[in-house]
């Protein structure tokens, strides 16, 4: 039998409220953009480095980054240790009477040393490195030097991505020298932003703290693309 309307007493039908509740609440269900749409945020972070990743850049800029100090300090590594070279072993290796560094000046010594690197990625494409790394010394060669350095990837394959400088990556800080000698410890910032690709692809910020302690000590903390990173250097 076919249900009938209750009439409201105006000559009118009444609405039967629970039917038109459900018909508002699928209404509701089809119209929300998070159910059953490929654009759901559980996908947002489907362009984030893994932490294997973000370890993988790190180390490409901190091996950069100590061939060229090699080369501009014209540091040479023991040969059990030229295979990979160490950073604090090269920072340690600098001497501000170094010829091709520093010159007498009226009050001791003006000291450049200028950086022009390019080298191969472990996977391909390269990483190339640039700036100056300056400063004065008084007459017992004590005092300090800044460094200004700009790290570039160019189509630099690690771990399955491709990196570029978006638009580099730059390295800031002091070496400090007593009687000519490099002292410790040593801080140096590394800040900027990259992009990578394919899959996943997009860009992020770099925020890594270098700490070099002694000749054998050399740590890399702080943050890749929003992963942690840590290891030598």
């Amino acid at each position: 039998m076919r249900a009938v309307r209750a009439n409201d007493g105006k000559g009118r039908l009444g609405i039967n409220r629970p039917r038109l509740l459900a018909v508002a609440a699928a209404a509701l269900v089809i119209l929300s953009p998070g159910c059953g749409s490929g654009n759901s945020s559980s996908s947002s972070n489907s362009n984030t480095l893994t932490a294997a990743q973000a370890q993988a850049l790190s180390q490409q800029v901190v091996q950069a980054v100590t061939a060229a100090l090699e080369g501009a300090f014209g540091v040479t590594q023991p040969p059990a240790i030229q295979a990979r070279p160490s950073l604090s072993r090269v920072i340690g290796g600098v001497h501000a009477d170094q010829s091709s560094g520093c010159t007498p000046t009226s009050t001791g010594q003006s000291c450049n040393f200028p950086l022009s690197y390019s080298g191969p990625c472990s996977a391909g494409g390269t990483i190339s490195v640039s700036g100056d790394i300056e400063g004065t010394l008084n007459s017992s060669e004590s005092g300090s030097i800044s460094t200004q350095v700009t790290i570039t990837p160019t189509n630099c394959v690690a771990s399955n991505l491709t990196f570029n400088g978006d638009p580099n990556i730059s390295i800031a800080g002091q070496i400090g020298f007593s009687n000519a000698e490099p002292t410790f410890p040593i801080s140096l910032t590394e800040n900027g932003g990259v992009s990578y690709g394919p899959n996943p692809a997009g860009s992020c910020q770099v925020n890594v703290t270098y700490t070099i302690s002694s000749l054998s000590s050399c740590t890399v903390t702080g943050t890749v693309c929003g992963q942690s990173v840590s290891g030598g250097c």
